[in-house]
């Protein structure tokens, strides 16, 4: 175990403690997001040969996702939409997989973050109604988590096959960046969870 999978742990770890000791927390599931990715981990620790199950957590993703930015969305229909195209498309990619994790239902999941990270700014500046500072919500955090997180996704894992045949080193410069990319995520996640507004 290398300092940046120790320093990946303790985020989890701490943005789930913060989701159950914040009490205003508990309203949005937090906790349960959490508490699967740990339960996620430690599977994948014990279960290297079944990396599937991250895909399970893709989907489960999209879905938690979905449901804490659609009291925030206007177009909420619109949203319900792509998240069913995205529910479609991410089992589908599972069943026709025959490797044990589909890079396709990692992508899907990894797009969907972008587009609903990205109509939530819309959304905020284009019928903000109130004069607070966006940085005070924690969506804006979230928000900035994800699609930070998603970029680092797509640098990473869409050239993952090529490169792995190609330069093996930079294959493992990539994982590097993108561990500390998931970290740094998880503490703008921090964050947002630690903003008193929504």
């Amino acid at each position: 175990m290398t300092i940046l999978d120790i320093a990946y742990y303790i985020a989890i770890v701490a943005n789930f403690i913060v989701s159950i000791v914040q009490k205003r927390l508990w309203r949005h599931f937090y906790f349960l997001y959490f508490f699967i990715t740990i339960a996620v981990e430690i599977f994948a620790v014990y279960y290297h040969h079944w990396q599937r199950v991250y895909n399970f957590l893709d989907i489960f993703s999209i879905l938690f996702f979905c449901l804490l930015f659609i009291k925030e969305i206007v177009y909420k229909k619109f949203l319900m939409a792509i998240t069913g195209i995205a529910l479609i498309l991410a089992v589908y990619y599972i069943y026709i997989c025959n490797t044990s994790y589909s890079i396709y239902t990692g992508l899907v999941f990894c797009i969907y973050s972008i587009f609903i990270s990205l109509n939530w700014f819309y959304n905020k500046i284009a019928f903000q109604k109130d004069t607070e500072s966006i940085l005070e919500r924690s969506l804006f955090w979230i928000s900035c988590s994800l699609l930070f997180w998603s970029v680092f996704y797509l640098f990473r894992m869409m050239p993952m096959y090529w490169i792995q045949n190609e330069d093996e080193n930079f294959l493992y410069t990539l994982k590097y960046i993108f561990q500390v990319a998931t970290v740094i995520s998880y503490i703008l996640f921090f964050k947002g969870l630690l903003s008193k507004k929504v």
